[in-house]
Parts: C-alpha cells; structure tokens; sequence
C-alpha cells in the first residue's frame, strides 16, 4: 500500500510568510491553480494504471479545497479528520517571524533552532500534537491496510514533518529547518510495513510544467 501525502496549496498568509497553524484560511489564485495541478497528477497516475482507493483530508479549508480537486478529477470519496491539522500556534497565528521576534522577544528565532524549548503562548503542546498526528496515520494505514491501491493524505507541512521525523528516528526540528516541503508538493511512502519506506519527498513536478 501506498501513502501520497500532500501539503496543501498556498493561502495569502503563506504568500505573506505569516503562521497559520489552526487558523482557517482558503486557497488564494496561486493555491487554487496548484490544487488543480496536483488533481491533473493523481488523474494522470489514475490513467497510467494505478488504483487510487482512498481520499482523506485534514478537516481546515485550505486542504479540503486541494483535496477537493483531486476528489473532482479521480471521483475519490472525501474523508475530512482534524486530527490532520496543523499544529495549533496560539498567539503567533497571523504573524510573520520578524512580528513574533518584535513582539516576544526574538521568540522565534529560539523557536526555529529550537521549537521544544519554546513555549508559544495559547499553543498546542508539540507532544500532544505529535503524538495525535502518529494516531491518525496509524487509523488510516488500519483502515485502509489489506486493501490493494494508493491512499492519498492531504494535510500539513508540520503534519507531513512529525510524520517524517518519526518514520526516520530524526530529530522534528532538524527537519522542520533541513527538509523543504513545499505548498501542494507531494510525497509518497509505501506503508504495507512501519516504518514505512520513503519513496520520494516533496516532489513538486506537476507545479512547474508551466507558470502560475
């Protein structure tokens, strides 16, 4: 079995390089088109012979619409669960860095290097919100194993990078700051075992092939 997961397409506040955590924001133009695109990829791996069996969404606007989609170019079933959502920010939500760093005292660059020795006022505790993004996973690979296709995950980039983290036995916050992943970038890993085997991160073909 395997696992698509896809970070969902751009927001204004990502445009703006603003934190969004739980906030629910929809697509802007940019992220709407790229919703588009990355339905046209999974309609092109639909074609070429692979069996897409499953659809799920983190339950925030801005995965639903890509989700959407993907939904309106493979007639895959929708399944919205918020325990996919981004990690809730508190009160750094609608700020950029440089806003955090004046507001709390250079709070973000200790949090970038450090983001467990930080504690964001009105935030999610980064443990509950790793450990509740691992329990979704294991739901969908429970749900879902047995049966012969491709699952597809729309969800978070620091949803997509708890996963990464504990797939690998890294560190969570080298890979927030190492690994790039990108708005509608996809990744795919083959989960019939765990962990799973990493096939590919944050492939991003499918948004390039023209300008947005």
């Amino acid at each position: 079995m395997r696992c698509y997961l896809v970070r969902h397409g751009q927001t204004v506040w990502n445009g703006e390089n603003r934190l969004q955590g739980h906030s629910d924001l929809e697509l802007n133009a940019v992220g709407l088109e790229q919703a588009r695109r990355v339905g046209a990829f999974f309609a092109a791996r639909r074609a070429s012979g692979e069996a897409l069996t499953a659809l799920y969404s983190s339950s925030l606007k801005r995965s639903v619409q890509t989700a959407q989609a993907i939904v309106e170019s493979t007639g895959l079933t929708l399944r919205q669960d918020s325990a996919l959502a981004e990690s809730h920010l508190g009160t750094w939500e609608g700020l950029t860095p440089e806003e955090i760093d004046a507001k709390f005292d250079g709070a973000y660059q200790q949090w970038y290097r450090h983001p467990s020795q930080v504690t964001i006022p009105g935030a999610e505790p980064l443990e509950t919100f790793k450990r509740r993004v691992q329990d979704a996973f294991e739901r969908i690979r429970a749900t879902e194993n047995g049966r012969e296709g491709s699952v597809v995950i729309v969800t978070h980039g620091g949803v997509i990078a708890s996963l990464l983290a504990d797939w690998l036995k890294a560190d969570y916050e080298d890979i927030l700051r190492r690994v790039v992943l990108e708005n509608a970038g996809v990744s795919a890993v083959d989960c019939d075992t765990m962990p799973p085997y990493i096939r590919w991160v944050n492939a991003t073909q499918h948004l390039t092939d023209a300008p947005i």
